[in-house]
């Protein structure tokens, strides 16, 4: 026998799923000073994602060296995902990836000296993150995408090792907003 009653509270979970994915507000920030070599990556990586045809639902924003005020403004993020020169001693161009819940401690993750890497932007990141946390308005989750630098020194372009890594850079964060690119 068909039972209707379970049908329609199927489908009513349905459509309120699908009301909340259609709020889904996602913020892709990429900071960095682009007078500074490879401390521009994110805003270089941003540059190219800003020339795709995403979903309303997705913010691509160049932050430059100011980015993380922009976070405090954005209440109701979903999801952030943050690209930025990163140095963890690696091969020039090699990319990271570390994910938080809003129920990580942001700062203890940081200050685990084996996930310790230096950016310049990581304690204002950690900061904005604090602010927001104690307005109730931190992302739900967030994503970090960053970089190993070769140069970071006065200069206007990338350097060779890590302008041949945009491309896969790019895709990084599409894999990482894959599932709401062509919501609407």
């Amino acid at each position: 026998m068909f039972n209707m009653q379970k049908r329609a509270d199927t489908s009513l979970a349905v459509i309120e799923e699908q009301k909340r994915c259609n709020k889904r507000r996602i913020l892709v920030l990429g900071l960095g000073n682009i007078l500074l070599k490879d401390e521009g990556v994110g805003v270089h990586v941003v540059g190219q994602l800003q020339k795709r045809n995403l979903s309303a639902k997705i913010e691509v924003i160049d932050g430059g060296t100011a980015g993380l005020d922009i976070l405090l403004s954005q209440e109701g993020l979903d999801k952030l995902v943050v690209i930025d020169a990163l140095r963890a001693g690696k091969k020039p161009g090699t990319i990271y990836r570390t994910q938080f819940s809003g129920k990580d401690r942001l700062t203890e993750v940081f200050s685990r000296e084996e996930d310790f890497k230096i950016s310049l932007h990581q304690i204002g990141l950690l900061d904005a993150l604090a602010a927001a946390g104690k307005m109730n308005c931190a992302p739900k989750e967030i994503v970090i995408i960053g970089v190993e630098p070769a140069e970071v020194d006065y200069g206007l372009e990338l350097t060779d090792e890590v302008k041949k890594r945009i491309p896969e850079i790019v895709n990084v964060v599409l894999k990482e907003i894959k599932d709401d690119i062509y919501r609407e």
